[in-house]
This record gives structure tokens, sequence and C-alpha cells, in this order.
């Protein structure tokens, strides 16, 4: 239930949701069984496939076609019933609860997935003084027939298949001895005579292969209890998460809703490991980007093996020659894979230390280096040492919309930003491993393939009119997506944060913001948005910049273009209810970037690269407001696990920590991000730690396990 307190503070009001249908995924975790659900005004659709990823080859791009279709409507009285509310059980679990409403009388239908298939509970009241008949009908959009139908005396009301699968398979099924005769022979339908007040109740059922020998166990089944061990089981990965209690409720229910489907898009592969996926349809594969995404995630998280499982499969496409990209995979050509295979695995060790890992998977990394040399090394030959593309990485596909003017293929800035970055990361491994014997032969490669880009991006780069300078996609280019030159900055480290290209570039990419608030030109669509992109490297870059508050506000722009599920499609327009969009309806890439950015803006470990873990450094400031409460627990992080909590009064902010898991030796520094950026703070009183204030910003170094610091607030006049 939403707090008062937390509701009227809160800014999400999912104003910029793109139209109608609105998706969710409803599924077990890491379920091959997953269903999914379209929300309209109109009606329920209820769509799925008897296939999964199991079938596709392994790391290719597939689409899992959908086999049914079932659409709900219901009439009240002859009215249409209309849908005015659909949200996730309990705010955050892979479920749907839909509400209809006509002439009094409402309608509840609750989606829930459990071991034996899905499960609707249906619940409809009459909520007037008067008698009313209501009318709801299931019915599958394909060549089926419902027992009733053919025997109006039959006391079961089961769809079966004509075409398509076996004629005894049952597709949509009443839990319950239901003597209604179907509207249509597809169908299955419930009448209710409902006097003044009353409500009454049904159970429809979507059983996962099951035929019609299986009916009287399904009828004798306890499908409630089913339906509350199906939510336990979403509720358990939120029990293992980190606690944050924050000071806006829908926030909170977005991070764990994002956490959760990442656990909906993951799913066995043909090769029996579990990986995960880029979306929940069109993109129901998995590739090499969204699983190394889902990593960095679900290590922050302290989910390890499942972050491990994901670093697995995508580590192990590595052909002879060494090339460790997407040779037989997703991503071909794209020369940024084996970068993000990288940083992940550099960040899944220094999370838990396991070396043996590291080693592994160092050893993937040499292969690759010396292939990347072969390649830039060619590029040398082909071109004059003044030429752009002289030492970076042959032409290679886009994607993401950039494009080299109308060509897919180009010689990129950010495949090779990214690509670069696996050279640095293999000479940190190296050094960490004490792999003397190949260390200097990788520091050199790596320095010299980041001078052959700094170089490329000196010739390469636009110049406009009024002396600004920035990066395009590729060499000269000012047309088309700029997906990715921010990664320039964060996370490949080629250039500075002040750097002129840097901050040149950010302020491109920043000077076309939508009516909503967000970055556009990043993707397909020409002036239009990605949603996932300005919570990528972008916001990182921003808050590296001293410019935190652009990407809390992306935040909750990000979330207010997501529908009232917590899902996003892949690319849209900028408009409210956007009709254009592309890709997937429930696109992978946001989620994630929800779940590491609301990690982030609480506790970075990794960001500022400089041995001290950053506290609170982006939360919208109006989580500073006086009452509220900021609170996390059992945070795992480079040094341990963290706890702390932050209270905010009228005129002090009391800070507490508890650093028993966490190494003391590692400095703190909290970011006390007051609704007014000119207030001051000072010290009141410490225990447990020293430090020292900058404006809003306080440097702590502990001296015992429990820390506690009160902070005057100095307001401004």
């Amino acid at each position: 239930m939403y707090h008062a307190s937390r509701m009227k503070k809160t800014q999400i009001d999912f104003s910029y949701a793109f139209a109608e249908p609105h998706r969710i995924c409803v599924c077990l975790p890491e379920s091959s069984n997953k269903t999914l659900f379209d929300c309209t005004k109109e009606s329920l659709m209820m769509l799925w496939s008897d296939s999964n990823t199991k079938n596709n080859p392994l790391g290719a791009y597939k689409r899992v076609r959908l086999d049914w279709k079932v659409k709900i409507t219901a009439k009240c009285n002859d009215v249409a019933m209309e849908a005015f509310c659909w949200e996730r059980i309990d705010g955050y679990i892979p479920s749907l609860l839909y509400k209809a409403q006509a002439d009094g009388t409402l309608l509840t239908i609750q989606c829930v997935a459990t071991e034996l298939g899905d499960v609707l509970n249906i619940s409809v009241a009459n909520t007037t003084d008067m008698d009313k008949k209501v009318y709801l009908d299931a019915c599958v959009l394909d060549n089926t027939i419902n027992t009733k139908w053919v025997d109006f005396d039959c006391k079961y009301s089961v769809v079966n298949p004509i075409f398509n699968d076996a004629s005894d398979r049952i597709v949509i099924m009443d839990a319950s001895i239901n003597g209604t005769v179907p509207s249509r022979r597809e169908a299955v339908t419930y009448a209710y005579s409902l006097k003044a007040g009353e409500t009454a109740n049904n159970i429809l059922i979507r059983p996962n292969k099951k035929y019609n020998d299986d009916i009287d166990v399904l009828l004798g089944t306890d499908w409630n209890t089913l339906c509350e061990q199906g939510l336990n089981a979403w509720k358990d990965i939120i029990r293992k998460a980190p606690v944050f209690d924050l000071p806006d409720q829908l926030i909170e229910n977005a991070y764990k809703a994002c956490l959760c489907d990442i656990f909906v898009m993951r799913e066995e592969q043909a090769d029996g490991r579990i990986a995960g996926l880029a979306g929940t349809e069109m993109y129901r594969s998995a590739n090499t980007g969204e699983p190394c995404f889902q990593s960095l995630a679900l290590s922050k998280y302290g989910f390890f093996e499942q972050a491990k499982e994901n670093i697995e499969f995508v580590a192990q496409f590595q052909i002879e020659n060494g090339s460790w990209e997407d040779d037989k995979q997703w991503g071909k050509y794209m020369w940024s894979t084996s970068g993000w295979k990288s940083l992940c695995v550099k960040q899944y060790y220094l999370r838990t230390g396991d070396k043996e890992f590291l080693k592994e998977n160092f050893e993937r990394m040499l292969r690759s280096a010396k292939w990347s040399k072969e390649q830039r090394d060619k590029t040398k030959q082909k071109n004059s040492p003044d030429s752009p593309y002289w030492g970076l990485m042959p032409r290679g596909m886009g994607d993401c919309g950039l494009k080299d003017n109308d060509d897919l293929f180009g010689v990129f800035y950010p495949h090779n930003f990214l690509h670069c970055m696996g050279l640095e990361t293999a000479v940190w491994a190296a050094k960490e491993l004490n792999r003397d014997d190949v260390y200097a032969m990788l520091l050199a490669d790596y320095l010299d393939y980041k001078g052959c880009i700094l170089k490329s991006l000196e010739e390469g780069h636009i110049k406009e009119q009024d002396g600004s300078i920035w990066i395009g996609g590729s060499a000269y280019n000012k047309s088309g997506s700029r997906w990715g030159v921010a990664d320039a900055v964060y996370p490949s480290n080629i250039l500075s944060v002040n750097h002129p290209l840097a901050v040149g570039t950010m302020n491109k990419l920043q000077s076309n913001i939508s009516t909503g608030g967000l970055p556009k030109n990043l993707g397909w669509i020409p002036d239009g948005l990605w949603v996932a992109i300005a919570l990528d490297a972008m916001a990182y870059v921003n808050i590296l910049s001293d410019k935190a508050d652009i990407s809390a506000d992306y935040l909750v722009s990000a979330l207010n273009h997501g529908t009232p599920l917590f899902t996003w499609c892949e690319e849209r327009t900028e408009e409210k209810g956007a009709k254009k969009i592309t890709g997937d309806l429930q696109h992978a890439w946001t989620p994630i970037c929800i779940t590491q950015f609301v990690r982030d803006m609480l506790i970075s470990d990794h960001l500022f690269n400089d041995d001290m873990l950053h506290i609170t450094c982006a939360v919208p400031r109006y989580f500073y407001e006086e009452g509220n409460l900021i609170e996390v627990k059992d945070a795992p992080t480079f040094w341990g696990k963290i706890s702390f909590r932050i209270q905010i009064s009228e005129e002090t902010i009391t800070f507490t920590t508890d650093l028993k898991a966490f190494d003391k030796s590692k400095k703190l520094c909290i970011y006390l991000r007051l609704p007014d950026k000119n207030a001051k703070v000072s010290l009141a009183s410490t225990s447990g730690g020293s430090l020292i204030i900058t404006g809003q910003k306080a440097v702590i170094e502990p001296t015992d396990n429990k820390v506690n610091i009160v902070f005057n607030i100095n307001k401004s006049h």
C-alpha cells in the first residue's frame, strides 16, 4: 500500500507512456513458459508461444513466434466494460491486476504464473442497489472449439484446438464446473446475475501443456495456493536483494519491478545454460549486449550466481583465430562485444574475488587482444597515418541507429571505444594476475589503440560555427544516431570528463531534449527517443561532470515514459501516447538501466574510480526533503556490504552507517542533495569517524564499525 507522505512527493505519473497496448510478461523466475498480457481499455489480450529459446541457435537472433492469442472482454447490461487501471500485484511482481468498470459494476482480473500454468482470478462486483447482468468472454483467436459448444450438457468448459496442435490439448479452461454455454465456439464464457452489492468469483486457467485426460486433476487443483507460491517466488528474489527504503514509493516499486524483470528475461538456452534475453517477444533471444548489462546489474545487487551464468554464456563464443566478438552470434561485425564481456568479468571479480574465473577469462582476453592487433594492423596498412581510420577496427555494423550516411556499415566510434575498453581491461587483468610475461605487450597495444582513437577524434570530430566540437557516430558524420558517443568518457576512459571533445559532445547530445525531458536522436528513429540510453553512459558522464541533477531528472523522465506496468518499448517518438514505436514492446535495456541507476545513485563503487564509496551521489533532490528517510541495508560493494540510514528533519540530516562487513580503510563520500542547492551544511556532531565537508558533500574516514554524523542545514535566503 502506498504511504500518503511518500506519494505526495512523487514525480512519477507515467504521463508520457506510449499508446496502448501496454504489455507485461507474466511468468515464474527464469521460466521458459512466458505469457504476454496486452492491456487496453477495451480488452485484455493473453499471448504465448509453445516454443522457447531452447530451440534457438546459440546466440542467434531468432524470434520466438507467438502461437496462441486469447482476447478477454466483458459487458454489463450490454454496455462494454472499460478498463481504467492496470498495474503489477504489490506494485512490482511480474503479474497483472487489471480493472474495468461499467454501469456501477467492477471487474477485477488477477493474472499470476504458477508451476502448472497461468491463473486468472476473476472477480465481478455489483456496487449498486440494482440487479446487474455481466458477461465475460475469453475467446481464443484461432481455430478452436469449446467442449460445451459441441455438447451443451458437457460439464467442462474447455477450449481445444482444431488445427495447430493435438485436438485434446487444453488451450484455456474454466477451473470449475460452469453451466454457461459459451457465446461462441472458441470461448470460455462467464455469465453473472448479480444482486445489489453482490460479488462473484471464478478462475480461468491457461495450463502448461495439459490435455483432456488432465481435466479432473486440474479441476481439483488448489489454484489459490499455487498463486500464492508463484507470487512468493518473486518476493523471495526481492528478499535476497539489498533493501532500498526510498522516499518515493513509485521509484522503489520501479527498481523492484525492473530487477524482477531481469529474471523474467533470463531463460534456458539450447546448451542448457541460463542466459539473459533482450526482450520478451520480438527480442526473446540471448545476444551479448543485454546478458552483459544484466550481469553488471545482478552483481551490484549480490546475485553473483546469475551474473556468472550470463558471463559464462557470452564468454564461450570465441573462435579459433582469437576473435571474441559475435562472429557466429547476433552482433556480428559490431566489435564492441569483447569490451562488454571484459567489463563484466572485471566487475564480477572485484565483487567476488573469484580469481580462477578471472584467470579463465583472461586467457580469452589475451587471445582477443592478439586478434585485435592483427585487425588494426590491417587498417594501418590500408590507410595513411593522417586518416581517421588508421589503427582503428575495420568497417563494422552500426546497429543502434549508427550509420555512415545511409550505410549500416562503417568505422564507428562507439564500437571502437568499447573494443578499446576490452584491451584496457586485459591490461588490468594481467597486472592483477601478475602476468608479467604479457603485461608489457598488452599495455603497448592498448596505448597504441587509444592513441589511434584520440588521433582519429582530433581529425574526424565535427566543429560548429560557434567553435564547439563534438563526436559523431563516425568520422565527420553529423547525421543519424549518436548512440554510444558518451562511452568515450564512461565506461571506456578514452577521454577525461573535462576534455573539450567530451564537454562539447555532452552539450550536443543534450541540446535537443524532448517535451518529456529526454535527449533525442540516440537510436533508429529520427528525433525519436531511446529511453534507456539517457540512463546509460550519458547519465554517468553527467554525474562525473558534477551535473547529477540532469541524471536524476532523466530517471524521473524515463519512468514517466514507461507504462504503469514499468515496461518500455525499445524506441518511440517523443509525444505523449506515442503511436510510433519500434522493437520489442517489453525491451530489456531500459529496466536494466533503471535497476543499475537506482543502485548507483544510492551507492557507487565503480563510477569515480577513486577507491571510495559514493553515497546518494545522484538521487533526486526531493529525496532530501524534510521528513524523508533514505535507508539501505546489506548492499554489496567492491569492499564488502554496507548498511546506512539518512534521516532528514527541518534543521538536520542524520547519517548512520553499519560497517561491520565493510573495509573501513575505504573512505565514504556522502552527497547531501538538498532541494535548496545553495544551502550549506555544517557539522553538528560525529562519532566513529572524521570528515571534511565541502559544499553539500562530505568525505568520511571511518574509525569504527558504527558511524553516526549529524549535519546542520543552513538554509540560503
